[in-house]
């Protein structure tokens, strides 16, 4: 192949990598408070088939019914009661086939009532069967999402694709401070090999931070690498992932580094800037908390220089209760200029919280543990 046409290929390529990425990105923009509950709000379903099993009345494994062909028969009840009737659902050819050559192979099916609706949840292994049978036992209520992610964690590079994909499913919404604790679970080689791997673009925010928690020179090196060609060419792939290693890698260096190349310097995208947020957020509110007043530094240098960002910072403010920003965000909201609905609420809910303490219209004066 010659180089002209390589590098065509190449491009196409990369932009079709890239209108992926930007397509996931809009889905979890940041948000309220509420996206503190996950790690950068991965765009994955919000319902697993662990969540379907745990809401079910009835769980159940199942085959092809050699009697009806395309149909169910039912080979284990492992969830509530099954009556033994016939289950109305239509077995496809593709399954049937997959069915026939992997005979280990069993569908899942739930029903949330008697009488309900039945849905069929896919096909299990025998081990992705038994951590079915493990999950039934839980109700809605026993389990946290970080207790959930350390259960899933050990089958993350599971040989079971499916059991894998559950695992990642479950871990990438746990709250950040959880994936600090599961540095450990995932093999340094195996996260390489997902960050590296263009077949799976959608898990590399997860693996790259877990990256972010050591503290090996190499590993740093790699992380800065990735961050200066973000910066150079613009990309907003994965940039909030790798924003976030890098502070967790380096601290307060990390905090100055993103500032200078994003807040400061001109002609950032304000979806490049919105990815520093995200990462800065994501830190101060459930990762490093000791950096807190560092990136509330840097929330000062956003907020002289893109005024238009200001809502997307409110909500930390009214949850760190910082209050040095008031006049700024006033003077904001006042201006209107390039700030959407949910910028004029986040900051309007900023300054009525802190008028909670006194009327911000005169000096502000700070109350004892505010900043």
């Amino acid at each position: 192949m010659n180089t002209s046409r390589r590098d065509r290929l190449i491009g196409l390529t990369s932009a079709a990598l890239a209108s992926l990425m930007c397509m996931i990105a809009a889905a979890f923009l940041l948000t309220a408070t509420p996206a503190h509950a996950c790690v950068l709000c991965m765009p994955y379903p919000k319902v697993t088939n662990a969540d379907q099993v745990v809401g079910s009345a009835t769980a159940v494994f199942a085959r092809e019914n050699p009697a009806r062909p395309f149909s169910y028969v039912v080979l284990e009840t492992f969830k509530g009661r099954h009556d033994g009737s016939a289950i109305p659902l239509f077995l496809d050819s593709t399954t049937g086939r997959a069915l026939q050559l992997y005979p280990a192979l069993q569908v899942i099916l739930v029903q949330n009532g008697p009488g309900g609706a039945w849905r069929a949840l896919g096909m299990a292994g025998r081990e992705y069967q038994s951590v079915m049978r493990q999950v039934a036992q839980w109700d809605k209520s026993s389990k946290t999402l970080a207790e959930r992610a350390v259960f899933f964690a050990t089958y993350l590079r599971h040989e079971d694709r499916r059991l894998a994909e559950l695992a990642f499913l479950e871990v990438a919404r746990a709250p950040y401070a959880t994936l600090r604790d599961l540095k450990t679970r995932v093999a340094r080689d195996d996260i390489y090999r997902i960050v590296n791997d263009l077949f799976h673009v959608e898990w590399h925010g997860l693996y790259i931070l877990m990256l972010g928690m050591s503290d090996r020179p190499d590993d740093i090196a790699f992380v800065r690498g990735k961050l200066k060609t973000a910066a150079e060419y613009r990309l907003t792939i994965n940039l909030g992932a790798y924003a976030t290693a890098l502070i967790e890698m380096t601290g307060a260096d990390g905090v100055t580094q993103l500032v200078e190349e994003y807040f400061v310097e001109p002609g950032r995208s304000n979806a490049e800037l919105l990815e520093i947020v995200k990462a800065l957020s994501v830190q101060g509110t459930g990762g490093r908390v000791e950096l807190r007043s560092a990136i509330i530094e840097a929330y000062g240098r956003l907020l002289a220089l893109h005024p238009e960002l200001a809502g997307n910072i409110a909500n930390d403010l009214s949850d760190w209760k910082v209050v040095r920003f008031v006049p700024r965000l006033r003077e904001i909201l006042n201006a209107g200029v390039g700030l959407d609905e949910a910028s004029h609420f986040a900051i309007a809910m900023y300054l009525s919280s802190a008028d909670e303490g006194g009327s911000s219209k005169a000096a502000f004066t700070r109350p004892s543990g505010l900043r």
